[in-house]
């Protein structure tokens, strides 16, 4: 009885053991992990296919399984080496393919906590707490009550990371509280005086400050060489479109704007584009060229040159595109939120113009 049983423990023993070296075994080196990482391709994607049946939900899960495939290995680096010089770089790289809604928020959290847990690498913990203020701004954003914890945490972790204004900026377009909105702002243009997001602020403020100012723009239209300026068209009410070539929304929304600029344009209506495509070097003026030749554009096109740097539109906080204002008849900003909203806004100030100025109160 007593050999049985020290039989049976043995065979256990060597169960155990033999398990233990296999999971060893599988087991494998950063080394090994990287080689797999650096030779898978990301998927291409042939825009000139896109109408083929079945090429755009091919291409998806082509990226689906790309992303998929480089998580888990990027997961399995990290159990390999937390301390590794690349894991910054790639676990950013993971931590921007999750959401942090569902069963990704739970996962998300469980993964910097085991980054701060884990790691020595302070670049990697950065980059840990850089995701979970961004995760609290999402969550914030789908609640509607901005949480600034995340956020906070950040900021005193790495004050001198530029990023720190970027979340400040994405925290003052999730706020719906004017105060709190106008704190943050006057926050990032104290701390980060020098920070792109401060000079885009400066320009949101410009556009607020601006309506109801006389609005001046002068240049010289791409397609036809001419001068045009916004004094000369007092009288006029004007749409000022910043759009590019490569904004796919901007070439979405065309066809409708050629509608409405063939509508009213004999009722005293001006359009006039301000592009945001590329350098001239980069081809951006073929393209604003091209496009306007083969789409029938008619107004005039002002070509800045410069992609976002450019000189005018950054002055005007512009950091997304389409944007629209619109220009009244006495040549002052009455708009600068006017995307979608033309069909509306256009008949109405060409009624205030038909109206003409009222006679002053009192008067015959």
């Amino acid at each position: 009885m007593e050999k049985s049983v020290t039989r049976s423990w043995t065979a256990a023993l060597l169960v155990c053991l033999i398990g233990t070296a296999a999971t060893a075994a599988a087991d494998r080196s950063a080394q090994e992990i990287l080689k797999d990482l650096d030779t898978i391709k990301n998927p291409s994607y042939d825009p000139s296919r896109r109408a083929e049946p079945g090429y755009i939900d091919k291409v998806r899960a082509e990226f689906t399984a790309f992303g998929e495939k480089r998580d888990g290995l990027i997961l399995e680096l990290f159990k390999a080496d937390p301390d590794h010089d690349r894991l910054p770089e790639l676990m950013s790289e993971h931590w921007r393919r999750m959401p942090p809604i569902g069963p990704n928020e739970a996962k998300l959290n469980q993964e910097i906590a085991d980054v701060l847990a884990r790691s020595r690498n302070e670049k990697l913990k950065t980059e840990a707490y850089f995701a979970r203020a961004q995760a609290g701004l999402f969550k914030s954003r789908q609640s509607g009550t901005l949480d600034l914890a995340g956020v906070e945490e950040f900021l005193q972790k790495a004050p001198k990371d530029p990023r720190a204004a970027q979340l400040l900026y994405m925290a003052t377009m999730v706020t719906h509280d004017e105060k709190e909105k106008t704190s943050l702002e006057d926050r990032i243009l104290k701390d980060f005086p020098d920070s792109k997001f401060a000079e885009a602020l400066k320009g949101v403020r410009h556009q607020r400050d601006a309506v109801g100012k006389p609005f001046d723009l002068e240049f010289t239209d791409a397609i036809s060489g001419s001068n045009v300026s916004i004094k000369n068209l007092k009288g006029k009410v004007v749409v000022i479109d910043f759009w590019a070539t490569w904004c796919g929304p901007c070439v979405q929304e065309m066809p409708h704007m050629k509608e409405l600029y063939a509508k009213y344009h004999d009722q005293g209506v001006e359009f006039i584009g301000v592009s945001l495509d590329q350098s001239k070097e980069d081809g951006g003026l073929d393209s604003l060229k091209n496009f306007v030749k083969q789409n029938g554009i008619r107004w005039p096109q002002y070509y800045q040159g410069k992609y976002w740097d450019s000189d005018f539109s950054r002055s005007w906080g512009i950091n997304a595109i389409p944007a629209v204002f619109v220009v009244d008849t006495e040549g002052k900003l009455y708009s600068v939120q006017a995307r979608g909203k033309l069909d509306q806004m256009i008949p109405e100030l060409l009624g205030k113009k038909a109206e003409g100025p009222k006679p002053p109160a009192g008067g015959d």
